[in-house]
């Protein structure tokens, strides 16, 4: 009974321990991942930089770029010392791991030195076939076969037990050698990224002092720029509201036109913003909501530029931006795209060299704007991932970036955190 007991709670053991290391993968896995987007960022950011470098003079938008590379290159760091952790700790369990198996070796082999002893001690009583034929009647001697079986049965056991738990010190020992080598590459990778980052800094110092010189001028564009973008933003709450209320209208009046049904079997109202859904634009909707994370980005490839939220100007701590959306750097003669099907509702124009798409997913609108051209209209319906203008490009500043927006009824959202990473 003690045995079983002990087997049970050997194989509880075993089981713990590698639902551990189940867990410690899935932290690696995940950071790695991590550690993949932000390289292909910095990739990004490194192609749009060199593009800009064609420009003799140092621009907003490269000093923009360079911060966001700085950012991302520290956030990488960040990720390669939490991968470095995770692989201190798988190499710290399996030197705990080995030291418990070589107890265990050590005590298996005990056992079977105790059992080969008394075999030697009582080697005439195992003289099978003697110890076998000499029994005075057959139950006797059906005992003894069984004795002989189970004490043959236990010695073979206890043979695999030794070779399983060797087998186990040895793949242990080989882990823990990756593991080390893994972490070593981490470490001069990590080692590498710092470098670099000094030096990007020492860039940015540089193209700082020099943008500083017309500091004046930059404060006075990125303050008209604002003028802009907030006549754009009353244009989109407008036409937003109007949406709304349209909804609400058709909704009132399909209700008043069937009385005699229950109102919430033909129309559904969301409790943010009041938004009056038919059934199919719920379902829109509630497919949006589950897709938070893993909406795709509104251009095939980019680098954020400037986040959601107010934050004050890489080269002007005296002016503070306010972005109800995420700005995205991009390639010259790149599309926007789509993140999630849905209609269009409006095709805005705010000035010559900007134009805004808003497309509709149930309670749900995206806004993309900074366009030069577009490829649908209001009514359109649209699938993910379809391309619907190209985006504008700033000789200027040698810059291509467009604006994206995410809403929930009138509610502003952080768009970074509804795209996949």
């Amino acid at each position: 009974m003690k045995r079983v007991v002990r087997t049970g709670l050997l194989l509880l053991l075993a089981l713990l321990c590698a639902t551990g290391g189940y867990a410690q993968k899935k932290t690696k896995e995940s950071l790695q991942k991590q550690i993949n987007a932000l390289q292909k960022e910095i990739e990004t950011a490194n192609k749009l930089l060199k593009e800009t470098s064609k420009n003799k003079e140092v621009t907003l938008n490269q000093v923009t770029l360079l911060d966001k590379k700085i950012q991302n290159r520290q956030k990488l760091i960040n990720a390669y010392n939490e991968q470095i952790k995770v692989l201190d700790e798988n190499i710290h369990q399996g030197e705990r791991n080995i030291n418990k198996l070589n107890g265990e070796l050590k005590t298996l082999r005990g056992e079977y030195s105790k059992m080969i002893q008394f075999a030697y001690r009582n080697r005439s009583h195992y003289d099978q076939l003697e110890f076998f034929f000499a029994s005075e009647d057959f139950n006797q001697a059906m005992r003894r076969m069984r004795y002989i079986q189970q004490f043959t049965d236990a010695r073979k056991t206890k043979m695999d037990q030794i070779a399983n738990a060797q087998k186990k010190v040895r793949d242990e020992v080989e882990s823990n050698r990756k593991a080390r080598e893994e972490q070593a590459a981490l470490l001069a990778e990590e080692k590498a990224q710092q470098e670099a980052m000094k030096k990007e800094k020492e860039e940015l110092n540089t193209q700082v002092a020099q943008l500083k010189k017309k500091e004046g001028s930059i404060q006075q564009n990125i303050k008209d720029k604002q003028a802009q973008a907030k006549k754009f933003q009353k244009q989109i709450d407008d036409i937003i509201a109007e949406e709304i209320r349209l909804a609400n209208e058709r909704a009132a009046a399909e209700a008043k036109k069937n009385k005699e049904k229950n109102k919430k079997s033909s129309t559904t109202t969301t409790k943010s913003d009041k938004m009056a859904l038919t059934p199919s634009e719920k379902i829109l909707s509630t497919s949006f909501s589950a897709n938070k994370g893993k909406l795709p980005w509104p251009v095939e490839r980019g680098v954020i530029s400037s986040s959601y939220g107010k934050h004050t100007s890489a080269v002007s701590s005296k002016v503070t931006v306010t972005n109800n959306g995420i700005d995205i750097a991009t390639s010259e003669n790149a599309k926007a795209r789509c993140v999630f099907e849905g209609v269009v509702v409006s095709v805005v124009k705010p000035s010559a060299s900007n134009i805004g798409v808003i497309i509709r997913h149930g309670d749900y609108f995206t806004v993309y704007s900074q366009l030069d051209e577009v490829y649908v209209n209001r009514g359109d319906k649209v699938t993910t991932k379809q391309n619907i203008g190209k985006i504008h490009t700033d000789r200027s500043e040698g810059k291509t970036e467009v604006h994206f927006e995410l809403r929930h009824g009138t509610e502003t959202l952080n768009p970074s955190q509804w795209l996949a990473k």
